[in-house]
């Protein structure tokens, strides 16, 4: 018993040793090869076993190209090599040659199971390929170190909103371009930048890639920017062009988009503000300097009338004083306080010897009998006053009045009556 299992154990180690895998690499046939054009490196696992599995492939990077690598084997299939029945799973490996000349794609590596069916054991294997060679031509026009996209078709468009020239300081543009191909990869479109100005600031948004389009386009990049307005005054975004190979006409194309221009002018609702605020500022140094001056006014209020009474009592009191309520009397024609006003104004020039009446007044001074008498017959008969007559005769006794020695009242009749 113990030998028959020795024996199925040895069998069975036999059948896992006589297992074989291999790998192939190659390119697979193409015509003359552009710039951004892909050249296809087909990767073939291969095993004698029944079943292939955990396989995975290690495809060489490098800065010379850009490789699109399958989701998953394109078949699954068998072969027969010398007169055994070999099974293959087979990838496809996108590669698009970034520049011109010679391109060499380091070797490939892989790793994958084998069994002989369901519950037999794996045998495990590590495997390397050999390195491979393609030329790329530069399209004609094109600089031989420049890289170029080589396509049938291709498209810049842009878009803008809103659509004004005018902006007012914070305003935002949304600027949107748009560029579609067909039979390249996504991220061969090139990248498009606008660069901030003093006056125009730019926002930058991630690109939009989109692959697997129907139509004569198959493949998109869509760049967004918001330009926000920073200062006042003019601001040119200079025009962008893209640079593109025709492989149907073998032409060199170029897209361009316009350049931008724009008027940046002030937000006129800023200077509204700043005129309010300056008008609440100047409203307010105003509250202020009347609530100092009510402060004032409220502590100082009583000493100026004080002093404005004392001043009105002193002229009251003064030659000059009566002299005007004499006046006013003679003014309104109340005869009256003409009489009383007259004496007091008299009084206050003539200290020592004040007239009692009018008797006494011309009597000193003979020039004014009349005026004096017919001031007296006013007193009867008021329609009689005659006030210019009487104002200038006032006027005329005032400055003798004045002009006398007050101490020699009587030396005024020598001066009137030389």
């Amino acid at each position: 018993m113990q030998n028959r299992i020795l024996f199925i154990l040895l069998l069975l180690t036999f059948n896992l040793f006589a297992v074989e895998g291999t790998m192939r690499v190659k390119l697979q046939s193409h015509d003359n090869l552009y710039t951004s054009q892909k050249v296809i490196v087909s990767v073939e696992l291969l095993t004698d076993a029944f079943s292939i599995s955990d396989a995975r492939i290690t495809f060489p990077s490098s800065s010379k190209y850009i490789v699109n690598a399958p989701k998953s084997a394109a078949y699954i299939g068998t072969e027969e090599i010398n007169g055994t029945n070999w099974q293959i799973v087979h990838y496809e490996y996108e590669v698009y040659a970034l520049q011109a000349g010679e391109i060499e794609v380091s070797p490939v590596k892989a790793t994958f199971s084998a069994s002989m069916g369901y519950g037999q054991p794996k045998k495990e294997f590590n495997l390397k390929s050999k390195a491979l060679h393609f030329s790329v031509l530069s399209p004609k026009g094109i600089k031989k170190d420049q890289f170029v996209l080589v396509t049938d078709n291709y498209s810049l468009s842009q878009k803008v909103k809103p659509q004004k020239t005018e902006l007012i300081v914070g305003d935002a543009i949304e600027v949107e371009l748009t560029q579609k191909a067909h039979a390249v990869p996504d991220i061969l479109l090139k990248p498009i930048h606008y660069k901030s100005t003093a006056l125009l600031r730019v926002y930058e948004k991630e690109p939009l890639l989109q692959s697997s389009l129907k139509g004569k386009f198959d493949v998109s990049r869509t760049d967004k920017f918001t330009f926000v307005a920073t200062s006042e005054g003019n601001v040119s975004i200079p025009e962008q062009k893209t640079v593109w190979w025709d492989s149907k006409s073998e032409k060199v194309m170029v897209e361009t988009i316009p350049s931008m221009h724009f008027t940046i002018i002030a937000d006129p609702q800023i200077a509204l503000d700043a005129q309010k605020a300056k008008e609440k500022k100047f409203v307010l140094y105003i509250a202020i300097i009347g609530f100092i001056l009510l402060l004032l006014y409220h502590f100082l209020a009583p000493v100026i009338k004080a002093r404005r009474r004392e001043q009105q009592l002193a002229f009251e009191a003064s030659e000059e004083g009566k002299y005007a309520k004499l006046q006013r009397s003679v003014k309104h024609g109340d005869i009256p306080s003409m009489y009383r006003d007259f004496y007091d104004w008299t009084g206050s020039i003539i200290h020592y010897d004040t007239p009692q009446t009018m008797r006494d007044i011309y009597e000193t001074y003979p020039q004014f009998k009349e005026t004096c008498q017919i001031f007296e017959e006013a007193l009867l008969e008021p329609d009689k006053l005659k006030k210019k007559k009487c104002l200038k005769t006032l006027e005329t006794l005032r400055e003798i009045l004045l002009e006398t020695d007050k101490k020699s009242v009587y030396s005024l009749g020598k001066s009137l009556n030389p």
